[in-house]
């Protein structure tokens, strides 16, 4: 059996990789003409590279916390909002520099 510590870490562990999927599905959506490399290279030239990543942070993170508190797994969406928090500020460094 899972102790609640590791519920948290599973949702942590989610948060953290759900924006990119998102970001994925923008890309094929919006930018399919342009190879992956090619929309890097012009994400970061253009420097939305970091709306992207919170774009994806909103869309996947937020519905995946109110499916979490849905579902009754609080620790799991504890999780998500602790990703969110790290991902602020990671972004808040790369955005200094």
């Amino acid at each position: 059996m899972l102790s609640l510590k590791d519920k948290t870490i599973y949702g942590f562990l989610v948060g953290i990789a759900a924006p990119f999927p998102v970001i994925a599905l923008f890309y094929l959506v919006r930018f399919r003409n342009l190879s992956v490399v090619e929309f890097m290279e012009q994400a970061f030239l253009l420097k939305v590279h970091l709306k992207l990543i919170a774009i994806g942070l909103f869309f996947a993170n937020l519905g995946l916390f109110y499916l979490f508190l849905r579902l009754e797994k609080y620790r799991m969406a504890r999780g998500i909002i602790l990703s969110v928090i790290v991902y602020f500020f990671a972004m808040l460094l790369l955005y200094r520099f």
